[in-house]
């Protein structure tokens, strides 16, 4: 199935919630919803804007996120191509300084994050916390987002202002689960310097290894 086939299902699926909540919604208007999937870019953007109260591509919203952040957080990615194809700005910063790749990674969906980094947003941008995509997707577990960021040349090697880079803060964040699975079964682990996941076979180890192969 491809990129656009699944977004038209997710919309469409969205677009059925309020119709079962609300019987005076009619089918057609779904139908005709789904419709605007096909239409020409511009008028497709055009409506979309509408729909999310934005004037413009260029425009912003609340924390300074511009229609093609937002496009790229709900994985949008008709969308998303949309928008660049009607002139949106690609290089734009909200409040903290993410760009829109930084939305499509907490989205998740692969088509939009590919799509933007064809397009040339660097893959290694630090935000305002001097935090990266790769990082972000690291440190909230996104782990498939994070070796697609890796496959397509993200630098594992920044730091963070903590000292920590991405692979450290996969790490972290695999340690506090096996801690939090241990404590449900029983007795807690050790302290985390005599934690036996840490050293040779560590799980940032084994990360470190997987990432090299």
């Amino acid at each position: 199935m491809s990129m656009r086939t699944k977004t038209a299902t997710r919309q469409t699926a969205s677009l059925e919630t309020p119709l079962l909540e609300n019987p005076s919604h009619r089918r057609t208007d779904i139908v005709n919803a789904d419709a605007d999937l096909h239409a020409p870019p511009c008028v497709a953007v055009m409506k979309w804007l509408d729909a999310h109260d934005f004037p413009d591509t260029q425009s912003r919203s609340i924390d300074g996120i511009t229609p093609l952040m937002l496009a790229a957080l709900h994985s949008e990615d008709y969308i998303v191509a949309a928008l660049l194809e009607s002139g949106a700005r690609i290089d734009a910063l909200d409040d903290e300084g993410n760009h829109a790749l930084w939305y499509a990674c907490l989205g998740g969906a692969p088509g939009p994050i590919l799509r933007l980094v064809g397009a040339g947003l660097a893959l290694d941008h630090l935000n305002a916390d001097d935090m990266t995509c790769l990082m972000q997707a690291a440190a909230t577990g996104r782990f498939e987002v994070m070796w697609l960021l890796l496959s397509l040349g993200a630098n594992d090697s920044l730091v963070a202002p903590d000292g920590r880079d991405a692979l450290d803060m996969a790490a972290d964040l695999g340690l506090q689960l096996l801690h939090a699975v241990h404590e449900r079964r029983g007795p807690k682990l050790v302290s985390a310097g005599e934690s036996p996941y840490y050293g040779p076979g560590s799980a940032r180890g084994v990360f470190s290894d997987n990432v090299s192969r």
